[in-house]
């Protein structure tokens, strides 16, 4: 999920040497993808059940929860922002993944069993892009093993100043997502994010910096002696990612690190054109 990324019909990355990247993989190159490969296919096979919130929750509580979440969930397509054109297409597979204190509080009273992996919340998936010619829209769809957790999103990226060889890309990210599927929880994280990238051959070095915005909303049931309890919280965060993308003719590899209030990282293989 090179420089301006297929404007029109190819990467410029690849136009600006000449034509197809053919260089064959090495086995250092091959034992990197097979790598990343069994990382993201890892988080598929990750245990995981619904969030379930314990009665003694506060609201400060709930608040540090969300924030996990709505990172973990925030529909990054995990690659440069800019335009492809109309013929272009990308469909890979990504995972994000974000630090938790697992003997915190707040994740103690929200989670009935262990969904973390080393410290972490690993969110896989499914990430499908598609090139309109002035913009590139991208469609995203996570969903947790052994769970009915699931997450719809999607980008649109919008360049202000398309790059060529000497000349960087500037372009515009709005992100959605809605996480779906467990009755204790409803959340949808919106964001907007501004993109510099620059191609140099097969590698497309990318910054970003913008704003998130998470509506949460966390439910109690009720028992004989208490009616159901509300948690809602809404907010706004900054956002900071650096990443790098790594283009062979066959597939592309991205990673990328983003500055919240911790750093999550983030990674995808993907193929297309």
């Amino acid at each position: 999920m090179g420089g301006t990324w297929f404007e029109g019909r190819m990467a410029p990355d690849v136009r600006e040497r000449g034509g197809v990247h053919t260089k064959r993989l090495s086995t250092q190159q091959r034992i990197h993808i097979a790598a990343v490969l069994t990382l993201l296919i890892g988080t598929l096979s990750a245990n995981a059940q619904d969030f379930s919130f314990d009665p003694g929750i506060t609201q400060d509580e709930f608040h540090e929860f969300a924030s996990i979440v709505s990172r973990a969930i925030y529909a990054s397509p995990v690659e440069p922002a800019g335009s492809r054109g109309l013929l272009a297409f990308d469909v890979g597979v990504a995972g994000i993944a974000v630090p938790v204190d697992e003997e915190a509080a707040y994740w103690v009273r929200s989670v009935s069993s262990d969904i973390l992996t080393e410290g972490y919340l690993l969110v896989p998936r499914l990430v499908v892009s598609k090139g309109l010619g002035v913009a590139n829209l991208s469609l995203s769809l996570a969903r947790v093993p052994d769970s009915d957790i699931e997450v719809w999103g999607g980008a649109l990226d919008v360049p202000i100043i398309s790059g060529n060889l000497a000349v960087p890309t500037l372009s515009l990210r709005g992100a959605y997502a809605d996480l779906r599927g467990v009755e204790e929880l409803d959340m949808k994280t919106y964001g907007v994010e501004l993109f510099l990238s620059k191609g140099f051959g097969p590698f497309t070095p990318y910054a970003a910096a913008g704003v998130s915005r998470t509506d949460a909303e966390g439910r109690i049931p009720p028992t004989a002696f208490t009616p159901e309890l509300i948690l809602q919280d809404q907010f706004e965060k900054e956002r900071f990612t650096v990443g790098l993308r790594f283009s062979l003719l066959f597939p592309k590899i991205v990673i990328e690190a983003t500055q919240s209030e911790d750093i999550s990282y983030a990674a995808k293989v993907s193929f297309g054109l």
